[in-house]
């Protein structure tokens, strides 16, 4: 703040007229371009687990809670790991074992 009491009041002006709007700075591109992949990343792993959860529901019927919360735990491996293995799985126990 020291440096701006040399300032006058002209200048101070003219210097936010220059400002770079946020939106057009790197750093903003960069975060949002990260947060845009994240969540690409999240609608990834929900689409595979409401994919297993319906495939799970045909074969076994009403998914007990534990199941349905190991789903929501589960990350994108584990779920592709889930998903080779339900047409093989004798049941839940069986499936989430492995």
């Amino acid at each position: 703040m020291e440096r701006f009491r040399t300032l006058s009041l002209t200048e101070i002006r003219k210097m936010f007229q220059t400002l770079t709007p946020l939106q057009e700075t790197r750093a903003y591109r960069e975060i949002f371009a990260e947060g845009e992949i994240e969540g690409k990343i999240e609608g990834k792993i929900e689409g595979k687990a409401e994919s297993l959860k319906r495939l799970l529901d045909r074969r076994f019927g009403t998914l007990p809670g534990w199941a349905e919360e190991r789903l929501a735990k589960a990350d994108s491996d584990q779920l592709d790991q889930w998903l080779d293995g339900v047409l093989d799985a004798g049941s839940l126990e069986q499936l989430f074992t492995c």
